[in-house]
């Protein structure tokens, strides 16, 4: 096997994850507003989401939005 299959199944992770080695996890907010465009077709654009908080997104119409992810987590535990 290659060092990608290697490095895989030693971390056990995905090999596509997010900053924190997590999946961005959070409910699909709309988009309200973009306050910051990403400086290149493979950034993020910076964006206000319909629940009032602020984070980025690839997309156009919908974002996760991670504030309210943990908000919802810490009401369930």
């Amino acid at each position: 096997m290659g060092w990608i299959s290697d490095r895989h199944m030693k971390r056990g992770g995905s090999i596509g994850t997010g900053p924190k080695g997590g999946k961005l996890k959070g409910p699909l907010r709309k988009i309200v507003a973009v306050l910051r465009r990403s400086k290149n077709m493979f950034g993020a654009d910076w964006v206000e989401m319909e629940c009032g908080h602020e984070g980025p997104s690839y997309g156009g119409v919908r974002a996760r939005c991670a504030a309210c992810g943990t908000l919802e987590a810490q009401r369930g535990a």
